[in-house]
């Protein structure tokens, strides 16, 4: 999950099929759910139109699939990850498999998502778009993203930099100041006061 930012459940039914490896790209095209009566499937498609996505797979995560693929062994599914019995994977088996190991390690807070919150993260701290880490997180919205991916509290804004043009005493045009001339185009228009 850290290589591509996926849910559980989006992971859990990467196929063979959907990787291209020579690329180093996956598609997104289901998702593992329990349906009453029949047990695991794959649901086709996201749950919603921005989880239909191709994403750019890191050089490590393609070297461990290559080997994962060479040792895999048939399933009816063709996924890329099944559980230890050669089945679909339980999402929630899932979830709870890293949970423990984080529990015993003193880190109980957490979570799975974690693998998420950490590809928004490195995409932010590398400058990149929240558009783009919407994207590849499948977000709709890119406030989705901002809201619950991204880091908070940065001291690095880049607004020292923009305010940088607010140091001009004078514009060479009309001999006001800078300062002013931003204001006033972005001061709300007087209401009269009747």
């Amino acid at each position: 999950m850290t290589a591509t930012g996926l849910r559980i459940g989006e992971t859990i039914a990467i196929t063979w099929a959907a990787l291209d490896l020579d690329t180093g790209l996956v598609e997104v095209r289901g998702t593992v759910i329990r349906v009453t009566g029949q047990g695991h499937i794959i649901k086709p498609g996201p749950s919603r139109r921005a989880g239909w996505r191709t994403i750019e797979l890191p050089g490590w995560a393609v070297t461990m699939l290559r080997k994962r693929q060479a040792d895999a062994e048939p399933d009816p599914w063709d996924v890329v990850l099944t559980s230890p019995t050669g089945q679909l994977r339980d999402p929630s088996n899932t979830h709870r498999s890293p949970r423990t190991v984080f529990d015993a390690a003193g880190y109980p807070e957490i979570t799975s998502h974690a693998f998420r919150r950490t590809v928004a993260t490195l995409m932010d701290a590398a400058g990149l778009s929240a558009r783009a880490a919407a994207d590849q997180l499948g977000h709709a919205k890119v406030s989705m993203t901002t809201d619950h991916s991204f880091g908070r509290g940065k001291r690095a804004t880049g607004a020292a930099r923009v305010l940088e043009a607010t140091d001009h005493p004078n514009d060479e045009q009309d001999g006001t100041k800078s300062v002013g001339k931003a204001w006033k185009r972005s001061r709300p228009p007087r209401r009269s006061s009747l």
